[in-house]
C-alpha cells in the first residue's frame, strides 16, 4: 500500500487497512527479469570490463541498481573514492577497512572451543531419550494462543541438527557472534493440519522447553545460561539462546525447523488464511443486531466451510514465519554456496561490512545481552587495538532491541546474493567496492517499490522431495505486494525474507544508505568519512528530528475490533475445536499490529512534512527464561510478567502491550515541517474531500485561494514562537481522534524552550522572537538612514550587522528599552521588581566608507582621522533623524527604536594598516607599540573584554586599559567579522533549526559558567560543524532545535581535540591540498606548544588564531567535554525509548543491564510521565553544573549586575521527592541502583560525584529529597534570602535598574543620558582577578545573569613557590629545613618560598569587587555536607 492510499483513511478505515491492498498495481509482477531487457552492453561484457579495471560491473541503464547509481553517482565513476586504488586516500581507506575486518571477523577452526561445544551439543541432542512431556510446561504460552494445555506430547531427538546462519557462511560478526543451530523436529511430531490456528507454534514451544530442560540436566556448566529470544520480535516464535563459557565468546541459538515437505508450500502463500479467527466481521454473525444473531449463526452453520473461507482474511506474517522455519536449512545451504564458495571473492567481507554498518546506524538489532558479557567486557577492553570492535560494541547497545523491524543478517545476505546472480559483483572487487554496490541496491527506492525477487533455484527443494506441482504453484509477486509492506522474495519463490520489515524501517535504511554513498564517494576527509560510516554509533535521539511516545490505555485492543462473540468463535473453529486463540488470534501479535498501524497513521498525518517515519519496535524481554513460557508468551521488555510471581499469570498480553509506550521517530523536511496549512483535495472531489474531513475532523475547513481554487485544508494556528511544535500538535490531534480514549502522546520539540527565556519573560510568550524581529527591523531602518546621509566627507557605502542578534544566534536578544526609543516597550522589564533597566547591550554594525587615497600613513594619525569621521557621522545622524548618538574614538553608539547600535567604521585602508602592524610586531616592536597599532586599526569593541583579560593574564596592567578600548591581535580585522557573519548566515539560511540550536548551545555554555572562556563565535562554529556532520554518524543535518543541540553536545564530548583540528567549511571552499596543509600546520603548532586547545579552522581562519586563541585552556576544555557528555547523556535518556536510554550515558556494561531494568521500572510505575522515554522530565539537569566542581563561589550583588534578569529560569522538572512512597519509590530504588543512571537523574552536586564513584540504591533513594546544590539552584535559594549588609554608599552602584526614587524625582525622559551602553562590570572584575590570581586558579562565570563566580584552584597552586612582589601581601612564608634551605638557595629569591594565604586572597577579592561582590562562600569539604548545603 502506498502513501497515497492512506490519504483518505478515517478512524474506521484504519481497521480494514489490509483490504485496500488488493487494489495494488499488478503490472510489476515479473521483476526478476528486468535485467534481461537491459539496453547496452551485456552482463558478461560489463563484468569483464569491471574486472579489468578493478571496478564493479556497472548495472545496465534500466536496472534498479542503475537508478540508485544515477542518484548517488555512477557506480564506476573514476571520482568515487571507493573506486580508486592508486591514491593515498584510497590506500588509507583500504587499510582502515582491513583493520576493521580483522577486528570484527570471527575466528573459525576445527580445533576451536566453539566446534567442541557444537559437537557436544549435537551429541546431547541426538541422545535425548524419548519421553512424554505435558503441554502444561508451556501452559501460559499455549493458552495465550487459544489452545488447551491438557494433552501430552512425545518428545524424540531431532531428525537433524544443522549449523546454519552466519557461522555456516563464515560471516559472523564480533562482538558476541552467534551460531545458529537448526533443530529439525521429528516427522511424526506434527499433524497434517498443524499449520493452522497456531497449533505448530504451541508444539514448537513445548519441544523447545523440553530441549532446554534436557540440556540443563546434561551439563549446565557446559552450555551455560539459557535465554529466550523472539525471532523478529514475534512472541509466538521463541528461540533458545545459550552462552557456553568455553565457546570462545560465541553464543548458540537453537532454532526449531521443519522439513521442506512438512506442509504444502502453496497453503502458506501470503494470500492464504492460516488462522480461522483472523476474519473480517460479517453481518451474519459478528455484526448482526442482537435479535438477529441466532438466525445469523444458524445460517452461517448451514453455509459451512465456504462461508468461513469467504470471511477469513489472509495471514501473510503468520504464514511467512512457518515458511522461514521450513526453508531454514535450504537458505543456509544456498548462502554458504554463494558467499563462501571458491568464486565468492570478497563477498563475505562485504557482508561483514554491511552488518557492521547496519548495527552502527540502528538498522539491525544486536544479539541480546547475557550477564556473562559484563564479566568478559574488561578483558576485551584491555586489548590495545580494538577501536573498530569497540565501536561495533557501542553500536550493539545504541538502538538495542528497538532496531528490529528493519534489516537483519538474512536480508543482507540475500541482498548480496541478488547482486551476485545479477552479475553486479566481480571477483576482483574489494570488500569496500562490493559494500558500495550493495548499498546502491539498498538505496534504490524504485527497485524496492516493485519488489526484489531472486532467480528461482529450487534444486534443494526438489532434492528434499517437494512435489513438482507445489513448486509450480509459487505465488506471483503481486500477491506478496498486496499483503506485505516490503517484498524480497527468496530463490524458492515462496518466502518473503523481508516480511518482518516495516515501511519506516526500509525508508530509514535507504536514507542512511544514500547518505553513506554520498559521503564515501566525495568525502571532505576520508578518515573522518570512514569513522562516520563504520565507527560512530547512532542513537535514536540524534538520528531523528522529532520524538514521540504514544501510550495506549491498558487492555486496548486497537486496531483490532472487539473480542469475537461466541457465535463468531464457533464459526471460526475447526474440527479439533481450536480457533486460533483469544489473545493472539490474528495474523501477528497485537503489539506488532499496533506499531504498524501507528506508523501508518503518523505517516498519513505528517504527509510530505516527513521524509522518514519509523516506529521503533518494542523489544521482547532479554532476560526471559524457558520456564517463563508457563506464564504466557515471550513478554515485551519492561513488563514484569517474566519475573513476577505466578499470581500475575492471568495478565493478558493485551494489557502489557497497552501499558508500554510506542516510540515514534521522524526525520522531517526542514522547509515543510513548520508550515501552517495542510492543503487537501479540491472541494469538487466529493469522496476525497469526505475522507479528508473524516481524518482531520474539526481541523478541516474549506479555503479559497488567490487563484480561485477551493480546497479542503487543515490549519494549525500557533504563535510564531511555537511553530516548531506544529508536528507535536498534529500527532496529539491525530491520537485524540483516531486512537482509543485515554491514549496520550509525549513530545519533546519544545521541551527546552524555557531555556531560551529569561526569568522575567515566561517560556512560550514569544518575547524573544518579537524582540529579534524588532531588532532586525531597527537595524534595517538604521542602514537605510546611514546610506541616505548627505554632506559626509566619505559616503557610507554599505552597512552590515555583526552581532549574533542579526544572525539569530544570540541566546537572549535584547528587549526594546523605553529610554532608547522603544514605544512603551521594556517598562517593568525587570519582572515587576521596579525601575527601568540602566544598561543596554549594543549590537555591532560595520559601516563601510568609500575609498580614498588621502588617508594618512601614520597609525596615530589614521586613528584620529577615523575618529573625526565618526564624529561627523554622529552629528549628521543626530541632526537628520533626531537619534540619541554618542561618539568616541573607537565607535559611535546610536539609540534607535529601543535598541543600541554600535557603529564600527571601516575603510579599505584598514587592511594595509594591519599588515604594517604585523610587520612591526615581527620586527621586534614593543608590546605597547603593537597594542597602539591594533587600536589604530579600526578594531571592533566586541573583543575588548577578551583582549583586556588576556593582557591582564599576561602580566600587564588591566587598570591601564579602558573598557571598550578594543585591543585586537595583529591577525584580526573587521573583515574577519564579516566573513564569520557570512559563514554563519549561510548555515542558518540552509538549516532552519540552526539558530535555535545555537541559542541553546550558548545558553548551555553560560549555564555551566564558561562564558568567559568560550567566545560566542566559537560556539557558533561548533554548532555549524555539528550541522555539517562532524563527529557524528552518517545522517542529514538536524531538523529540530533539540536534535541540533544534542549533536553539538556529542561533538564537543567526542571530538579528539588533541589529535586533529575541527574544520568548519560548509561551502566546501577548502580543497584536499588545503586540508592537508591545515593538518600539517596543526601538527607543527601542537608540537611547538602554540596550538590552542580548541582548534577550529575556517577558510578565513586556517590557523585558529581568532576565536579560540585566548581560550579555553586545556583543563577548561576537558571540563567542557565532561559536562557535554553528561548533558548529552541526560538528553538521550529523556528522548530515547527505555531500551535505548540506559546505554547513552556511556556507562559500563555491568550498569547497562541494570539501567535497562531501571528504565522499564520507571515506565511501568509512572504511566503518565511527559517524556518520550517515560523518565521524569529532568530537562533542567542539562543546564545544571555541579557546585562540587568549584572550591570557592563568589556571590555577586544582584543590584549591581546589568543582566541579573537574564538568569536561567527554573526548568519544568518533575520533583523526584514525589517518590517518597508507593510503587514509584520501589521503581526509583531499582533505577538508582545503577550508578550511571543515578548520577544523571539526581540533582547535580557532591551526591552525584559520590554515586559516580560507587554508591548503593539506599544512598541514592536517600538523596531524592536532598536539595539541589548546583550554582543555579543556589542562586534560586538566594532570591528569597534576606540581603546582607549593603556596601558603603560610595560603592553602592545600581546597574540592574534605575531606583524608583530616581525615576520619580527626575522623570524617565531625563534619564536617557545616564544609560550605560555596553558596560560589563563582571568582565572587568574577572580581568582584575585573572591578572592578580590567574596563576592560582580558574575563574568561571555565567555571562547571562549568573550571580556566582566559580573558582577552581590550580593543582599546583599550593606548592611552595618563589615570592611574587605583587602578591606578597597574600602569601605565607615557609620555614624550610636546613637541607631544603640549602637546595632552595640556588633558586630565585635566595630560597625564600611561600604558599598562598587563601583567607587573605579571598579578602582581597572582596575588596577588589567592593560594591559588586556581596560575599565569598566556600562549600564544605565533605561531600555529604556539600549535598545538604
Amino acid at each position: 500500500m502506498g502513501d497515497g492510499d492512506l490519504a483518505g483513511l478515517g478512524s474506521e478505515d484504519l481497521e480494514d487497512v489490509g483490504e485496500g491492498e488488493d487494489d495494488m498495481d499488478e503490472g510489476d509482477e515479473d521483476v526478476e527479469g528486468d535485467d534481461d531487457d537491459d539496453d547496452g552492453p551485456s552482463d558478461a561484457a560489463r563484468l569483464k570490463q569491471a574486472a579489468r579495471r578493478q571496478q564493479p560491473a556497472g548495472p545496465g541503464p534500466s536496472s534498479g541498481a542503475a537508478a540508485a547509481g544515477r542518484h548517488v553517482g555512477n557506480l564506476v565513476a573514476d571520482g568515487a573514492l571507493m573506486m580508486q586504488t592508486g591514491t593515498s586516500d584510497a590506500a588509507i581507506l583500504q587499510m582502515e577497512t582491513d583493520e576493521l575486518l580483522g577486528e570484527t571477523r570471527a575466528a573459525y577452526g576445527k580445533g576451536s572451543g566453539v566446534e567442541a561445544v557444537l559437537a557436544r551439543l549435537k551429541e546431547a541432542l541426538m541422545s535425548m531419550p524419548e519421553h512424554e512431556v505435558p503441554m502444561s510446561v508451556a501452559k501460559g504460552f499455549v493458552e495465550a494462543l487459544g489452545l488447551t494445555a491438557e494433552d501430552s506430547l512425545t518428545i524424540k531427538p531431532p531428525s537433524a541438527v544443522t549449523v546454519v546462519g552466519s557461522y555456516a557462511a563464515r560471516t559472523a560478526v564480533r562482538p558476541c557472534p552467534t551460531v545458529d543451530v537448526a533443530l529439525q523436529l521429528p516427522t511424526d511430531f506434527l499433524t497434517a493440519k498443524a499449520h493452522l490456528n497456531y497449533r505448530y507454534h504451541a508444539r514448537r514451544a513445548v519441544y523447545l522447553v523440553a530441549v532446554a530442560h534436557h540440556l540443563r540436566d546434561v551439563s549446565y556448566s557446559l552450555f551455560g545460561e539459557q535465554r529466550l529470544e523472539a525471532l523478529h520480535g514475534d512472541p509466538s516464535r521463541p528461540a533458545l539462546l545459550l552462552a557456553p563459557a568455553k565457546a570462545d565468546g560465541f553464543r548458540l541459538r537453537l532454532l526449531p525447523a521443519l522439513a521442506a515437505t512438512t506442509f504444502a508450500l502453496p497453503r502458506l502463500a501470503p494470500d492464504r488464511n492460516g488462522v480461522r479467527a483472523h476474519a473480517k466481521p460479517t453481518t451474519t454473525a459478528a455484526t448482526a443486531p442482537a435479535s438477529a444473531k441466532p438466525a445469523a449463526t444458524k445460517a452461517a452453520a448451514t453455509n459451512g466451510q465456504d462461508q468461513q473461507q469467504q470471511a477469513g482474511l489472509p495471514t501473510p506474517h503468520y504464514n511467512a514465519g512457518i515458511l522461514m522455519d521450513m526453508l531454514l536449512p535450504v537458505h543456509a545451504a544456498r548462502l554458504r554456496e554463494v558467499v563462501s564458495g571458491p568464486s565468492a571473492g570478497h563477498l563475505g567481507d562485504a557482508l561483514l561490512l554491511l552488518k557492521v554498518w547496519a548495527r552502527q546506524h540502528g538498522l539491525m538489532p544486536p544479539p541480546p545481552p547475557f550477564s556473562s558479557d559484563a564479566a568478559s567486557a574488561p578483558a576485551s577492553a584491555a586489548k590495545p587495538a580494538v577501536t573498530a570492535a569497540s565501536g561495533a560494541l557501542a553500536a550493539a547497545t545504541a538502538f538495542g532491541g528497538a532496531a528490529g523491524g528493519c534489516l537483519d543478517g538474512c536480508v543482507l545476505s540475500m541482498l548480496v546474493l541478488l547482486l551476485a546472480e545479477r552479475n553486479k559483483l566481480a571477483g576482483a572487487m574489494s570488500a569496500l567496492q562490493a559494500f558500495r554496490a550493495a548499498l546502491a541496491l539498498l538505496a534504490d527506492a524504485s527497485a524496492w517499490s516493485k519488489g526484489l525477487v531472486l532467480a528461482r533455484h529450487q534444486a534443494a527443494l526438489q532434492a528434499a522431495g517437494v512435489p513438482a506441482a507445489q513448486l509450480a504453484a509459487a505465488p506471483p509477486v503481486s500477491a506478496f505486494k498486496a499483503q506485505h509492506s516490503v517484498v524480497f522474495v527468496d530463490f524458492t519463490g515462496f518466502a518473503n525474507v523481508a516480511a518482518h520489515m516495516t515501511k519506516g524501517g526500509l525508508a530509514h535504511a535507504q536514507h542512511v544508505a544514500r547518505r553513506t554513498l554520498a559521503m564515501l564517494d566525495a568525502p571532505a576527509e576520508p578518515d573522518e568519512a570512514f569513522g562516520s560510516v563504520f565507527l560512530s554509533p547512532a542513537c535514536p535521539a540524534a538520528a531523528f528530528d522529532y520524538h514521540w511516545a504514544v501510550r495506549l490505555p491498558p487492555a486496548a485492543h486497537w486496531p483490532w475490533p472487539a473480542a469475537p462473540s461466541a457465535g463468531a468463535a464457533d464459526a471460526g473453529a475447526d474440527e479439533e475445536g481450536s480457533n486460533g486463540g483469544s489473545s493472539l488470534c490474528r495474523d501477528r501479535a497485537l503489539s506488532r499490529d499496533q506499531e504498524a498501524q501507528l506508523e501508518q497513521l503518523a505517516r498519513q498525518a505528517l504527509t510530505d512534512r516527513a521524509k522518514i517515519v519509523r516506529v521503533l519496535r518494542r523489544p521482547t524481554c532479554p532476560t526471559a527464561q524457558p520456564d517463563d513460557l508457563a506464564r504466557g508468551l515471550v513478554p515485551l521488555a519492561g513488563t514484569s510478567r517474566a519475573s513476577d510471581s505466578d499470581d500475575d499469570s492471568d495478565a493478558s498480553p493485551d494489557s502489557e502491550s497497552g501499558s508500554i509506550p510506542i516510540w515514534v521517530g521522524a526525520v522531517l523536511d526542514p522547509l515543510l515541517a513548520c508550515r501552517l496549512v495542510d492543503v487537501g483535495p479540491s472541494a469538487d472531489d466529493g469522496p476525497a474531500a469526505a475522507r479528508f474531513r473524516r481524518f482531520w475532523g474539526e481541523r478541516s475547513e474549506l479555503r479559497r485561494w488567490a487563484d480561485g481554487k477551493i480546497t479542503e485544508t487543515a490549519v494549525w494556528e500557533v504563535p510564531q514562537a511555537q511553530r516548531h511544535t506544529i508536528p507535536d500538535t498534529i500527532m496529539r490531534h491525530v491520537a485524540t481522534r483516531h486512537l482509543p480514549a485515554g491514549a496520550s502522546v509525549a513530545a519533546a520539540a519544545g521541551a527546552l524552550d524555557w531555556a531560551l527565556s529569561a526569568r522575567v519573560c515566561p517560556a512560550g510568550s514569544g518575547a524573544d522572537v518579537a524582540a529579534a524581529a524588532a531588532a532586525a527591523a531597527a537595524a534595517e531602518k538604521l542602514g537605510k538612514q546611514l546610506r541616505a546621509l548627505e554632506g559626509l566627507a566619505l559616503k557610507v557605502v554599505s552597512v552590515q550587522p555583526l552581532s549574533g542578534v542579526a544572525r539569530g544566534t544570540a541566546p537572549l536578544p535584547p528587549q526594546p528599552h523605553p529610554l532608547a526609543g522603544g514605544a512603551g516597550a521594556g517598562k517593568g522589564a525587570d519582572g515587576g521588581a521596579g525601575g527601568i533597566p540602566r544598561c543596554l547591550d549594543p549590537m555591532e554594525v560595520l559601516v563601510t566608507l568609500e575609498n580614498s587615497g588621502r588617508w594618512p600613513d601614520d597609525a596615530t594619525a589614521f586613528r584620529k582621522m577615523k575618529a573625526a569621521l565618526g564624529l561627523q557621522l554622529a552629528s549628521s545622524l543626530s541632526s537628520s533623524y533626531g537619534h540619541h548618538v554618542s561618539a568616541s574614538e573607537e565607535a559611535v553608539d546610536v539609540l534607535l527604536d529601543g535598541f543600541a547600535f554600535r557603529l564600527v567604521l571601516y575603510s579599505g585602508r584598514d587592511e594595509a594598516m594591519l599588515e604594517r602592524m604585523a610587520v612591526a610586531a615581527a620586527s621586534g616592536a614593543s608590546g605597547a607599540a603593537a597594542a597602539t597599532a591594533a587600536a589604530a586599526a579600526a578594531a571592533t569593541p566586541a573583543l575588548a573584554a577578551a583582549a583586556t583579560a588576556a593582557l591582564a593574564a599576561a602580566g600587564g596592567s588591566a587598570a591601564s586599559v579602558g573598557v571598550g578600548a578594543g585591543l585586537l591581535s595583529p591577525e584580526e580585522s573587521p573583515l574577519l567579522l564579516t566573513w564569520h557573519h557570512g559563514l554563519i548566515s549561510q548555515v542558518a539560511g540552509a538549516n532552519a533549526s540552526y539558530a535555535p540550536a545555537a541559542r541553546l548551545a550558548g545558553r548551555w555554555v553560560a549555564a555551566h559558567m564558561m562564558s568567559n572562556h568560550v567566545s560566542p563565535q566559537a560556539v557558533e562554529l561548533l554548532v555549524a560543524a555539528a550541522f555539517g556532520g562532524a563527529g557524528v554518524p552518517v545522517g542529514p543535518p538536524p531538523g529540530s532545535r533539540i536534535t541540533g543541540f544534542l549533536r553539538f553536545l556529542q561533538l564537543l564530548a567526542r571530538w579528539p581535540w588533541s589529535l586533529k583540528p575541527l574544520v568548519v567549511d560548509p561551502a566546501r571552499e577548502l580543497k584536499e591540498p588545503d586540508r592537508r596543509a591545515l593538518a600539517h600546520r596543526f601538527e607543527e603548532r601542537r608540537a611547538a606548544g602554540e596550538a590552542p586547545a580548541l582548534y577550529i579552522c575556517t577558510p578565513r581562519d586556517r590557523d585558529s588564531r581568532h576565536w579560540t586563541s585566548r581560550g579555553p585552556s586545556a583543563p577548561v576544555l576537558q571540563r567542557l567535554s565532561v559536562l557535554a557528555a553528561r548533558s548529552a547523556a541526560v538528553l538521550e535518556l529523556l528522548l530515547q525509548p527505555p531500551c535505548c536510554a540506559a546505554t547513552a550515558s556511556s556507562a559500563s556494561d555491568a550498569a547497562s543491564a541494570a539501567a535497562v531494568a531501571a528504565c522499564a521500572a520507571y515506565a511501568s510505575a509512572c504511566p503518565q510521565l511527559p517524556t518520550p522515554s517515560g523518565l521524569p522530565a529532568e530537562w533542567a539537569a542539562v543546564f545544571a553544573t555541579p557546585a562540587a566542581d568549584f572550591n570557592v563561589l563568589i556571590l555577586l550583588r544582584k543590584e549591581a549586575l546589568p543582566h541579573a534578569d537574564l538568569a536561567l529560569p527554573a526548568g519544568p522538572r518533575e520533583a523526584l521527592a514525589s517518590a517518597a512512597g508507593g510503587p514509584l519509590k520501589k521503581a526509583a530504588a531499582a533505577a538508582l541502583a545503577a550508578s550511571g543512571l543515578a548520577a544523571l537523574l539526581l540533582p547535580p552536586g557532591g551526591a552525584v560525584r559520590d554515586l559516580l564513584q560507587g554508591g548503593g540504591a539506599d544512598t541514592a533513594v536517600q538523596q531524592l529529597d536532598a536539595p539541589a546544590s548546583g550554582p543555579d539552584a543556589l542562586s534560586d535559594a538566594l532570591e528569597d534570602a534576606p540581603p546582607l549588609e549593603p556596601p558603603p554608599k560610595r560603592a553602592r552602584a545600581f546597574l540592574r535598574a534605575f531606583p524608583d526614587k530616581v525615576v520619580a524625582a527626575k522623570g524617565a525622559s531625563k534619564l536617557q543620558p545616564e544609560l550605560l551602553v555596553g558596560f560589563e562590570p563582571v568582565t572587568r572584575l574577572l580581568a582584575e582577578l585573572a591578572g592578580s590570581y590567574g596563576h592560582l586558579g580558574t575563574f568561571c562565570v555565567d555571562g547571562l545573569g549568573g550571580r556566582l563566580v566559580g573558582v577552581r584552584w590550580a593543582p599546583d597552586a599550593f606548592l611552595p613557590a618563589p615570592l611574587r612582589l605583587n602578591t606578597a601581601h597574600t602569601a605565607l612564608p615557609l620555614m624550610l629545613t636546613s637541607s631544603a634551605e640549602q637546595e632552595g638557595k640556588a633558586g630565585a629569591a635566595g630560597g625564600r618560598v611561600c604558599v598562598p594565604n587563601i583567607i587573605a586572597v579571598l579578602r582581597e577579592v572582596k575588596e577588589l569587587g567592593l560594591g559588586l561582590v556581596e560575599d565569598v562562600v566556600m562549600p564544605p569539604s565533605s561531600a555529604k555536607a556539600r549535598a545538604a548545603w
